[in-house]
């Protein structure tokens, strides 16, 4: 069956359900967005994760005691799918008026189950699912990267100098020449906007980035390039993948990582993170033991 983006929950008026309901959940192919930009996947460029962090979760014991707590979701980026993201608010939502055990702790653990198998099923491939509180231990991310902000990597006259006219994504804007040495790069930046694909409402992420590379990258083409996509309009996923892919191209990396960490839409938050190395993924943001810390735009 074709998929279409109308058939999703997204842009379209939804009651809230009151019963737990596995019905609710939605998938999105990948391919979708992959193909256009030469990604396959048969032979995926990096390696990588999707993590999700779910604030809305809350369910009874049987005695009628709320639970609150946040999820975490961590499933592997060479899934043929995606969750579509309000069709998971909607099935979080849906186990707030039911009981799931008699104690809390067992009320935790059959509510981590469902999640888990419900999520596992839809998307046919592992989905890592955790339950955290208020007293989880939280830690921060990207410690190497998260003080070199690319706005001041790149000197004040330089950015008020440069027109910034482009604002569909345009790799033609990237820029560097070759060095006889390799060089490494690593920085963090705000610029980052793009817009849903569905609702056309603006996506705001805080993108981190680490190359390894013979070439000499002119930082100021990077910002230029990343404000392209203000009008573009794609998933959390796919902005993550074309920023890659084109890094890749333009660059020939040795190494390469590229995450975005984004703004809470709907109570989640999606962090995609793509390498071409499993080493150079961030533990912390794919742990099962530490909540992770928000950016200030979280």
């Amino acid at each position: 069956m074709q998929f279409d983006i109308n058939d999703t929950a997204l842009g379209k008026t939804s009651a809230t359900p009151e019963h737990y309901d596995a019905s609710l959940l939605f998938r999105i192919p990948r391919s979708e967005n992959r193909e256009q930009y030469d990604i396959h996947a048969s032979k995926l460029p990096f390696v990588g994760y999707d993590v999700w962090n779910c604030y809305e979760l809350s369910f009874l014991t049987n005695n009628g005691l709320p639970i609150s707590r946040v999820v975490k979701l961590i499933y592997a980026s060479d899934s043929q799918y995606l969750v579509e993201s309000k069709s998971l608010k909607l099935y979080l939502n849906a186990f707030n008026m039911d009981g799931f055990g008699k104690s809390i702790e067992e009320a935790e653990k059959g509510v981590k189950v469902l999640i888990q198998e419900d999520l596992t099923k839809l998307l046919e491939t592992e989905v890592q699912v955790i339950l955290f509180h208020t007293e989880s231990e939280e830690k921060e991310p990207f410690e190497s990267i998260k003080t070199k902000d690319l706005a001041n990597l790149v000197s004040k006259e330089k950015q008020e100098s440069m027109q910034f006219s482009h604002f569909t994504e345009t790799p033609a804007l990237l820029q560097s020449k070759l060095s006889e040495s390799v060089q490494y790069c690593s920085f963090r930046t705000d610029l980052l906007r793009s817009n849903c694909r569905v609702t056309n409402q603006p996506d705001w992420g805080d993108l981190f980035v680490s190359i390894e590379t013979k070439q000499i990258i002119e930082l100021s083409s990077i910002m230029e390039y990343l404000v392209s996509f203000r009008k573009e309009n794609h998933f959390h996923e796919e902005v993550v993948e074309m920023i890659y892919k084109r890094f890749l191209d333009h660059f020939k990396p040795e190494k390469l990582m590229v995450a975005a960490m984004y703004t809470r839409r709907g109570g989640i938050d999606i962090n995609p993170i793509r390498a071409s190395h499993l080493e150079l993924i961030d533990k912390v943001m794919i742990s099962p033991i530490y909540r992770v810390k928000k950016t200030m735009r979280q």
